[in-house]
């Protein structure tokens, strides 16, 4: 993969996802609309709504990614700690965002009638300093390269669809094979190609529920050549009739 290719991670805060009682759609919907956008997924984390867990897994990944976004925890409920969990990783205090407040004060009045809104609710005002809102019905969150998006999930499409563009970058070429071999008379062949072409990533997929196909390989990368070229050296070295169809450029 080129080491010019941006990469993220995805920390999903949520106990109510490690103990089933919510399925995660973010995570699925992350990886579409980042690949989409040229981002290298490098990891999806699931993290319990434990202050210490997500204090970790935001400074270890913020090192390490260009972006780190966060899913959940922003609300106003006593297990939403994903904003102060921020902070404390970033070594930065919490601070009252004016703005943010009448953003907050004016939702509620919408939403209720009422002009007081309850002290819980305008904590989320509450981020760390130096964080910056992009706008919106509800302003996204960033603060350095993290960005702390909503769990629910409309609202976490919404708030990505509208920052991601900004960030967007050279897309992924993407080539299919679909083989009517199995894994075990292509293995070698595939070893071959990946060593040759180390700039490509190539994946294989096999199936075993009476798909017209028995292994799905991908070749990827952001160089169509690079991707082209690794496609005709699988080609020449799979058995003869292996390639049922094929997909991509």
């Amino acid at each position: 993969m080129d080491r010019d290719t941006p990469s993220a991670a995805l920390l999903v805060v949520g106990t109510e996802v490690l103990t089933a009682k919510v399925l995660d759609e973010n995570g699925p919907y992350a990886a579409r609309a980042l690949r989409d956008a040229g981002f290298r997924l490098a990891a999806v984390c699931t993290l319990p709504d434990r202050v210490d867990d997500i204090v970790e897994a935001v400074d270890r990944e913020r090192r390490r990614r260009t972006w780190v976004f966060t899913s959940g925890g922003i609300g106003p409920t006593h297990d939403d700690v994903t904003v102060g969990a921020v902070a404390r990783a970033l070594g930065r205090p919490l601070r009252r965002d004016l703005q943010l407040e009448a953003f907050i004060r004016a939702g509620h009045e919408r939403w209720t009638g009422s002009r007081e809104a309850p002290e819980a609710l305008l904590r989320m005002a509450d981020v760390p300093e130096g964080t910056e809102l992009a706008g919106g019905d509800f302003p996204l969150l960033r603060v350095e390269n993290v960005v702390m998006l909503p769990g629910v999930p409309q609202f976490f499409r919404a708030q990505l669809d509208r920052f991601l563009p900004g960030l967007a970058t050279a897309p992924f070429r993407l080539a299919s094979l679909f083989l009517g071999v199995g894994e075990d008379r292509i293995a070698s062949a595939l070893e071959e190609v990946a060593r040759a072409h180390p700039d490509v990533e190539i994946g294989s997929y096999p199936r075993f529920d009476g798909a017209d196909h028995l292994v799905k390989v991908t070749l990827e990368s952001k160089d169509e050549g690079r991707v082209l070229a690794a496609r005709a050296a699988l080609r020449d070295r799979l058995p003869a009739g292996a390639v049922l169809r094929s997909e991509g450029p």
